[in-house]
């Protein structure tokens, strides 16, 4: 009998556990994802991002609204797999425009120094 209290107040708790989970408000997990991704998103903004890597952070524009719909929806697996791939789209768009900006000042010091090889080659036969 005692064994028999024991196995209904357990599974009673577990009830209790389970319910009062799912009454609460969206997983931490799913907020932090979705934070991460919004200031994701905010930074490739402030980035050249827009610049050299406009589809990208359209991209990335696109996936946190949607996962800010289903955060709505209360689909919170849905909200957090769609912030996480705003988030990569994000940082992939900042990524790509620091490359090309690294890119364009490499291709103007290569200018730059082959100007001054050919002003340096210019004065050099001058002055025999």
């Amino acid at each position: 009998m005692a064994r028999k209290k024991a196995v209904i107040r357990f599974f009673l708790l577990c009830g209790v556990v389970g319910l009062s989970s799912c009454a609460g408000g969206p997983p931490t997990a799913t907020l932090t994802q979705l934070s991460q991704a919004e200031l994701a998103v905010k930074q490739a903004d402030k980035s050249k991002a827009p610049d050299y890597a406009s589809v990208e952070l359209y991209t990335a524009r696109e996936q946190l609204t949607a996962a800010q719909q289903a955060m709505h929806r209360k689909d919170y697996a849905e909200a957090r797999r769609l912030a996480e791939r705003a988030m990569v789209n994000a940082q992939l768009a900042e990524t790509m425009a620091q490359a090309a900006q690294a890119r364009q000042a490499a291709t103007e010091l290569q200018h730059s120094v082959e100007d001054l090889r050919r002003e340096a080659d210019q004065q050099a036969l001058r002055s025999r």
